[in-house]
């Protein structure tokens, strides 16, 4: 039962109160009768609710000792008084009580004041603690994150979106998130209609263009990669939305790099080429140009991403460096679903189309230049990240797919969706003397295969030890 401190002007009716009280199993920690009183007991034993009568016998009325307990305590109060009249009801309702009982009452009306009382300050603080919780969950993550009322109203911003954006974070609070976070077409730098807005106006999925800059408070344009989703309740109803991107300016850069630095080797293989190939002409001394004299030996020739021989040298490579510092591997390895079908209906060459988007799309989301993409198969993607747990495995594969759906490539032939879309694997262990890169490439495969068995359009995950 609660422990209650019982502020009564009156000895005789707080003593009638304190019997009452006690029959029902609740503990008196004190029964004073001033508001100075009220407010010294709570530091040295804190009641878990006060009965606080309005007419108290020193200058300090019950409302004033009342809103220095729940300032200083955060106590729940509930006013015992035998002034009804409007002007002290109002005074009273501005401290927030948890209940108002108006004198003479009965012992049941108290005793179901007081349990709905402490019913509510339990459930209030609940609801606090798990706000407080998703507040430190949101601080934590280090992506720039922005969430939102059913409004579009911003309620949360962390730093890095602050930063980004380039709004204070304080200011930003309670701006309509089309005003903090403003979206231009990449190609004629006009405005678009924010996604996330639209998503909650409509109640459908948060779906962001393909080529679009963030444009901050200071008219600097900053390429991002951003994801989106509805927060529910219950029932079902929209309550908010939530907000993750990221500047990649550094990734288009490397990416640029890497186009040039490929175009570069690419001049200068085939000059090599034409070299030996009039010196066999010449002289019959060579006839055969061996791969290893191709610098691009590396390349997927359609996709422009690393090859399978890349993948496998660079896997184990990586796979030797972390045995020695015990640090975790993680493998996502994407398959299209249903492409066999797409193939057919389309033909082999929008096939090959559809590859390079693919592989456009998920090289846009890998962010580190530690983390390798490679074409695995022929419809199969393989992301390498060194020192990135399966956590983070999955947090990238779930970017990776919702990339891949703002492209919106149609395609009939599957049964899970109108548009082209990845089953994934992730998998992840941390690699020690006597492990294999083997064993995780299987934990990886057999991921996938459980996705592809669910129906196809997920994600699953395998943490090997």
């Amino acid at each position: 039962m609660a422990k209650i401190l019982i502020v009564e002007n009156e000895m005789l009716v707080a003593w009638h109160i304190q019997e009452a009280l006690e029959k029902l199993g609740h503990n008196i920690i004190a029964s004073v009768t001033s508001g100075m009183e009220a407010i010294q007991v709570p530091a040295a034993i804190k009641p878990d609710l006060v009965l606080m009568d309005i007419q108290l016998e020193d200058n300090f009325d019950g409302i004033a000792a009342a809103q220095e307990i729940h300032d200083r305590y955060d106590i729940p109060i509930i006013y015992l008084t035998a002034h009804a009249d409007e002007d002290t009801l109002q005074r009273a309702l501005k401290t927030n009580p948890f209940g108002y009982l108006i004198k003479p009452f009965q012992e049941k009306q108290l005793h179901t004041t007081i349990t709905i009382a402490l019913h509510r300050y339990q459930l209030e603080k609940y609801l606090e603690d798990t706000k407080q919780q998703l507040v430190n969950t949101l601080t934590s993550i280090r992506d720039a994150t922005i969430a939102t009322d059913n409004q579009g109203y911003i309620t949360f911003i962390n730093s890095a979106a602050a930063s980004l954006t380039g709004w204070h974070k304080k200011k930003a609070i309670g701006k309509n998130i089309k005003r903090v976070f403003t979206l231009i077409n990449a190609e004629n730098h006009e405005e678009i209609e924010n996604p996330v807005v639209q998503g909650i106006q409509r109640g459908t999925n948060i779906k962001f263009p393909h080529s679009c800059l963030l444009l901050a408070r200071n008219g600097k344009e900053i390429p991002i990669n951003e994801t989106a989703a509805l927060i529910r309740n219950g029932h079902g109803e929209i309550v908010g939305s939530i907000l993750v991107f990221q500047d990649i300016t550094k990734q288009e850069q490397i990416y640029a790099t890497r186009q040039q630095q490929e175009f570069d080797l690419l001049k200068t293989s085939t000059t090599k080429v034409g070299r030996i190939t009039q010196q066999t002409e010449s002289s019959q001394a060579v006839a055969v140009v061996q791969p290893e004299m191709l610098s691009l030996g590396f390349v997927d020739h359609l996709t422009k991403v690393a090859n399978r021989r890349y993948f496998d040298n660079y896997f184990k490579r990586e796979w030797k460096k972390l045995v020695q510092g015990e640090a975790p591997i993680s493998l996502v390895l994407c398959d299209l679903d249903f492409f066999k079908a797409f193939n057919q209906i389309y033909g082999y060459q929008a096939g090959n189309d559809c590859l390079q988007k693919v592989a456009g799309a998920i090289r846009q989301v890998v962010e580190s230049p530690e983390n390798v993409l490679a074409r695995y198969s022929g419809k199969e993607f393989v992301v390498v990240l060194p020192n990135i747990r399966v956590t983070g495995g999955m947090w990238l594969a779930q970017k990776i797919r919702a990339r891949l759906k703002q492209l919106k490539l149609t395609h009939v032939g599957s049964t899970v969706n109108n548009y082209v879309t990845l089953s994934v694997g992730v998998a992840s262990m941390v690699p020690h003397l006597g492990s294999s890169p083997v064993k995780l490439m299987a934990g990886a495969k057999e991921a996938l295969a459980q996705a592809k068995a669910e129906g196809g359009d997920r994600v699953i995950i395998r943490e090997l030890n």
